[in-house]
């Protein structure tokens, strides 16, 4: 059954959780490229390019893999051009962060902006969190559903500040949590070793849940 974002075409965010967003855009002032990693029906996508007049909108991307709900991209499609925005101003690149992440840092990609809304599972946010290397000084990383929901998006980032000076908390609203950058090193954000502690946990984590299951535990 498709989520009911689907059909409402509204985000999947709180009214708080937006609230926070759209006062962290306009305070920012951000002029560099934003990325969205997943949009769902692009609810959140539509008010945050809402938040930039026409003629000084900022490059958007979008990584999903369109494969939410069925027909996905048309609803994107719809939603974007229901709020007066041209759905040819986003740069969708279909599929997931491995895809993406090797090209923008070799091409020398960098954001202002990243909202991570994708998978919620520990390695997989992990894996999302890596694209803080192609964040500015001063930009931000926005992770949603953080939260006891999703221990995956609370573990996640967890870790990567405990091996990340670089960034600070600036602010929460509901499940939604605001990394600023704030200084800029050569370390990698996320290392390879990282990523294999990830992956364990993650694991371990699925192998908790199946063992609580089978035996009747929440």
């Amino acid at each position: 059954m498709a989520r009911p974002s689907a059909t409402t075409l509204e985000s999947e965010c709180t009214a708080e959780e937006r609230a926070l967003l759209m006062e962290t855009l306009k305070n920012s002032a951000f002029s560099g490229a934003h990325l969205e990693i997943g949009t769902a029906a692009g609810g959140t996508l539509k008010e945050m390019m809402g938040q930039y007049a026409p003629d000084a909108r900022p490059d958007f991307f979008v990584i999903d893999p369109l494969t939410y709900y069925p027909d996905q991209e048309n609803i994107i499609t719809r939603n974007l051009i229901s709020a007066g925005i041209d759905p040819n101003l986003v740069t969708f690149w279909k599929g997931v962060t491995q895809d993406f992440i090797d090209p923008a840092r070799a091409s020398g990609q960098m954001f202002d902006f990243v909202f991570i809304d994708g998978d919620h599972r520990h390695y997989y946010v992990t894996v999302d969190l890596q694209w803080a290397d192609c964040v500015t000084k001063g930009g931000v990383i926005a992770l949603h559903d953080h939260g006891a929901a999703f221990p995956g998006v609370g573990w996640a980032i967890d870790t990567f500040l405990a091996h990340n000076s670089d960034f600070k908390i600036e602010a929460r609203a509901g499940s939604l949590t605001i990394l600023r950058r704030i200084a800029v090193t050569k370390r990698p954000a996320v290392t390879a070793t990282d990523l294999r502690h990830a992956r364990r946990v993650h694991l371990m984590f699925r192998w908790k849940r199946s063992l609580k299951k089978r035996l009747g535990l929440r």
